[in-house]
């Protein structure tokens, strides 16, 4: 009796944990805003992102998309900083360039 409660409680356990792994996001797949993008154009912002600039800044973006201890687009899933967007064209300096620290200048929302 007690290896059938073992067995099914392991069971149940593996079932959700597969669950929470196929559905991770927990919300539907949205349309990609940057489909119509021209080639070399600087992607939009997508929808999920709005007012995010105005709340946190540069800051906000560079904390998914930059090069440094914390951050790590690699990890997020979030798409890298180009190299140009850093101080001396280089992510190893872990600065941005200020030239670059409007994001929403080039960056709109999708």
């Amino acid at each position: 009796m007690k290896k059938r409660i073992v067995a099914a409680a392991l069971a149940l356990a593996m079932a959700l944990g597969a669950g929470a792994v196929v559905g991770c996001s927990g919300q539907p797949q949205k349309e990609d805003v940057n489909a119509d993008v021209p080639p070399g154009a600087p992607p939009l912002m997508p929808p999920g992102h709005e007012g995010r600039f105005e709340q946190l800044g540069a800051n906000g973006c560079y904390g998914c998309h930059g090069a440094n201890d914390l951050a790590n687009p690699m990890l997020t899933g979030s798409t890298a900083l180009p190299e140009d967007h850093y101080e001396d064209g280089s992510s190893s300096t872990q600065e941005l360039n200020p030239t670059h620290d409007q994001c929403i200048t080039c960056h709109s929302q999708g």
